[in-house]
């Protein structure tokens, strides 16, 4: 998939620029409701688990995985809308962690967030306007014509026309919908705005234009985001760093076009493999990998290397030893994984076959997939 844009893709990348947001360790665990009567130990979600990343003004991050990796837990966490289980957030230099409602209420202005479903993220019952203005009456920062103004001012803004003021969201197309959230969270000039996979709900030229639309807004008003997203190519043509997570983990950090050329954990080699390419050409001469079995219960993770069984380079060290977040194969600073046995430039991976290492592999265990 590829995409026409009005701009020149995101805004230039601000390593020099101030942290905006800092998370470290993060952990976000749901109890598990039992069915049994008496329970002796209590299960839990590991739904985000001992994430640390870094969000610089004005910068976009894309945050990429599989359904359910944690990618839409770990934004809610940081937007406070889920309270965390441990670890720390830092917006603005300020730890907002464990903020009351009443103190994290002025932080809104600065934290908003656009849904991914532009029909069940608005009230169909209340009108435009209203949904709109809601972080003035909230606030108690504008009312009246000046409340009116104010809306009208942002839906011009995010190419609505004013005039359609009192309508319903029904009255609206999905691309339309999807502008007034983002009308909604410009409101007060939010220095952070978590995009919520956005534009997977919308047709692809839908897509094109509202992808545009961040990021013209993004250079005019100095916006920082956290892009989550499936689409790969998508996230390449927005963001400036790429985060890769899989279950509840970062798997590898990179610069975009580093991570895109240079992908150094298996799971991302796999998720680039499956970008569809403009080239007919180029795509018949890619190999697809393909991910054997499937992603193990969040409950109960697999121990070490939370990716090992589906890995073809899995070997005793993968499942006994959880891997850190390092530079590897030389990369810049800025290119980190979590991966004991790295990708190579040029290696042609197969997940159809597990690998055959030097080091006693556990097949025998089972804990392999497809062994």
């Amino acid at each position: 998939m590829t995409f026409e844009t009005t701009g020149s893709g995101p805004a230039p990348s601000t390593q020099s620029g101030d942290v905006l947001l800092k998370i470290e360790n993060l952990v976000k665990h749901f109890p598990v409701k039992s069915s049994k009567l008496i329970t002796r130990e209590r299960e839990f979600v590991h739904a985000v688990e001992d994430v640390s990343l870094e969000v610089r003004q004005g910068e976009t991050l894309g945050l990429v995985g599989e359904t359910g990796c944690g990618k839409s837990t770990l934004a809610r966490c940081v937007a406070r809308l889920y309270p965390v289980t441990g670890g720390k957030i830092f917006f603005d230099g300020r730890d907002i962690t464990s903020l009351s409602p009443r103190k994290m209420r002025p932080l809104r202005r600065d934290i908003q967030m656009i849904f991914q479903d532009p029909y069940g993220s608005l009230n169909p019952r209340r009108r435009v306007g209203s949904i709109i203005g809601d972080p003035f009456a909230i606030h108690r920062t504008a009312k009246g014509e000046d409340r009116k103004s104010k809306v009208q001012h942002l839906m011009e803004m995010v190419g609505l026309n004013p005039e359609h003021y009192n309508r319903f969201p029904a009255e609206f197309s999905g691309g339309q919908r999807q502008r007034i959230g983002v009308a909604r969270a410009l409101a007060f000039s939010p220095k952070l705005i978590i995009c919520d996979e956005p534009v997977s709900a919308l047709d692809v030229s839908i897509q094109a234009q509202i992808l545009n639309l961040l990021s013209d807004l993004q250079r005019e008003l100095g916006l920082t985001y956290i892009f989550i997203a499936h689409d790969l190519s998508v996230v390449r043509h927005v963001s400036n760093r790429v985060a890769v997570m899989y279950l509840g983990r970062i798997a590898e950090q990179a610069p975009s076009e580093e991570m895109w050329n240079h992908p150094r954990h298996p799971y991302t080699d796999a998720l680039l493999s499956a970008v569809p390419l403009p080239d007919p050409d180029h795509a018949q001469q890619r190999e697809r990998i393909i991910l054997a079995g499937d992603v193990p219960s969040p409950i109960h993770p697999p121990s070490g290397c939370r990716f090992h069984p589906r890995c073809p380079k899995a070997r005793q060290t993968c499942v006994s030893t959880e891997p850190e977040l390092i530079t590897r194969l030389g990369d810049d600073a800025g290119h980190i994984a979590a991966c004991h046995f790295p990708v190579e430039d040029g290696e042609d991976i197969s997940l159809s076959t597990p690998a055959i290492a030097e080091d006693q592999r556990v097949v025998e265990s089972g804990l392999i997939a497809g062994a």
